[in-house]
């Protein structure tokens, strides 16, 4: 008989139909830009898109990889096309730094913006 290791059970991923609330809300990689819509540095995240200064994601496909990593299937639409892309994004544990990654290009490190900002939405 051998012996077998013990091994964590696999977290098994999981379609949703939104984005899960921890993820929701302002970010920005710039605390200056919290608050100002027409920021490069800053986004927003509901249930279904993420909003960008002059362009945005609509929200095809959820699928939770781990307990703080989402994967999403995104319509990427700017001044003339929309393009399926695809995006992974990484919560820290305290949930205010949020790793953003395209699935097209480089990774975006963003913090929580702050509520209530006079600015904000």
């Amino acid at each position: 008989m051998l012996a077998v290791p013990f091994a964590a059970p696999a977290f098994a991923e999981t379609a949703l139909k939104t984005i899960p609330a921890e993820y929701q809300g302002e970010w920005s990689s710039v605390p200056e830009a919290c608050g100002n819509r027409e920021s490069g540095e800053r986004f927003v995240i509901s249930d279904t898109s993420i909003s960008y200064f002059e362009e945005g994601d609509s929200v095809v496909e959820v699928t939770r990889i781990d307990p703080n990593s989402i994967h999403l299937v995104v319509d990427y639409e700017d001044y003339d096309w929309i393009e399926r892309l695809y995006r992974t994004l990484i919560l820290s544990d305290d949930r205010q730094t949020l790793s953003f990654y395209y699935g097209d290009g480089p990774e975006n490190v963003s913090r929580r913006c702050p509520q209530g900002d006079s600015h904000g939405e």
